[in-house]
């Protein structure tokens, strides 16, 4: 999908393939269609929401998942430019965690969001887990809030998000900012998936700003954790601020996992 905005550069936006091998995982070739950080709102209208989500159905995956950010704050995003969701949760179980603009455009309204988010299908996850499942398999799915939510109401709770788990399934978390994955440590879970750094977006800016935030360990791309404990972090498909991305691809990002 190609992208021409302000940029100078015309950019698209790549399904990147990316494999986990978790023993535990009783399934093979589970696929996990993953974008965040869409912005919608700043540069991207409905159309590019419709061709992106047409790109996510082409994937064929089992779900899709949504890691906050979908949409921009400010006064350019409004609810209509999401009505394309409605022909992907027809096709595919997708799930949704908070970022970090959802909860900076609402505010203290971010319940209202979630409300309208799931009369298009979407299933919210927030300081929540589900049971995903496909055929005999199955396993915990468990959203994580954001950060920013402390500041209205709506905080980060993640005993509560792991609460009511199947201890006896393997367990896949989401949550929009991975530098909150460090106080997961004493939590079951096999695979992280989350955004929010956008890869760097400019790279070489975007690591600077990370490192200043303490995040720069979760820039971007596959990262192991221990034996069993992967997370993805995914540079994201749209643009914060500056409609501009260098060496940081747009991507859907496709996750293959396989039991071995």
């Amino acid at each position: 999908m190609k992208h021409n905005f302000i940029s100078p550069l015309n950019h698209y936006t790549q399904t990147k393939i990316v494999n986990f091998n978790i023993p535990k995982f009783h399934y093979q070739n589970y696929k996990i269609a993953q974008i965040s950080d869409v912005h919608m709102g700043y540069y991207l209208g409905k159309e590019f929401l419709e061709e992106l989500v047409n790109e996510i159905i082409e994937t064929n995956p089992n779900i899709c998942v949504i890691t906050g950010d979908l949409i921009a704050s400010g006064k350019r995003f409004s609810m209509d430019l999401l009505t394309p969701l409605k022909k992907l949760t027809s096709k595919i179980d997708t799930y949704f965690v908070l970022g970090n603009h959802e909860i900076g455009h609402y505010k203290f309204g971010v319940e209202e969001f979630l409300s309208e988010l799931r009369a298009l299908g979407v299933q919210t996850l927030h300081n929540q887990s589900t049971i995903v499942h496909i055929e005999d398999f199955r396993f915990n799915l468990v959203g994580i809030g954001e950060k920013v939510g402390y500041y209205y109401n709506f905080p980060v709770d993640i005993k509560k998000s792991f609460s009511k788990i199947d201890k006896s399934l393997e367990t896949i978390v989401l949550v929009h900012r991975p530098n909150t994955l460090k106080y997961l440590k004493d939590y079951p879970f096999v695979l992280a998936l989350s955004g929010h750094n956008h890869g760097g977006q400019l790279t070489k800016l975007g690591l600077l700003s990370s490192i200043l935030r303490n995040e720069g360990a979760y820039l971007t791309g596959e990262i192991v954790l221990g034996e069993n404990r992967f997370i993805y972090v995914t540079s994201g498909v749209g643009y914060s601020r500056i409609p501009l991305r260098l060496f940081a691809p747009s991507e859907i990002a496709l996750v293959v996992i396989n039991g071995t």
